[in-house]
């Protein structure tokens, strides 16, 4: 059995359309599903895709409870947390991006390649790039000796999708998840 948790906050689809009765559907499950379509599902936040976000951290979808479309969770519009409980992998597709991702990624002699060429604090940017923008924004450093373009790190759209699913801890879901799997439905504010 495992627990997975999804944030509704103010104004989504799920905060107007209670989960315990509907369960959670994407929005183009007919569309074609694909490494690449994960990595923007991701990436750019896209719910245009076949695939329904969920974390294994309560804390994370908490976080996306307490904000959404329609601002901040009050007392009087509190968002939500719901908990869904998966016993087998047969009750719905389940897919760990960081796996799924993982498999598409060039050999290490190859170029491009996923990794990035920026100091160490650049993946504080990639992981929390609004209060961390900084970090994004340093100049590569070169070897000695050396006269490159100054420019801002390479960040791949494989290595923003691993960081980000880390970040999340998060789980995919590919298809409708079933309203007699959702165990809970939490208010925060």
């Amino acid at each position: 059995m495992a627990l997975f948790y999804r944030g509704a906050g103010p104004g989504s689809h799920s905060h107007v359309h209670d989960a315990r009765e509907f369960g959670f559907a994407p929005h183009i499950p007919e569309q074609i599903a694909s490494t690449n379509r994960l990595i923007h599902h991701i990436t750019r936040a896209t719910t245009a895709s076949p695939y329904i976000s969920f974390s294994h951290s309560y804390g994370v979808a908490r976080s996306y409870a307490v904000v959404g479309p329609r601002g901040f969770a009050t007392p009087e519009n509190p968002g939500y947390v719901y908990e869904i409980e998966i016993s087998n992998g047969k009750e719905c597709m389940l897919l760990d991006p960081v796996k799924e991702i993982a498999k598409s990624l060039p050999h290490p002699w190859q170029d491009p390649n996923y990794h990035h060429d920026g100091e160490p604090t650049f993946l504080l940017g990639v992981v929390d790039p609004v209060n961390m923008q900084a970090c994004l924004q340093i100049q590569c450093l070169f070897p000695p000796l050396s006269d490159g373009t100054p420019r801002t790190p390479y960040l791949s759209e494989q290595l923003e999708g691993i960081v980000r699913a880390l970040r999340d801890a998060e789980i995919l879901i590919r298809g409708k998840v079933p309203r007699a799997l959702v165990r809970h439905r939490y208010e925060v504010v």
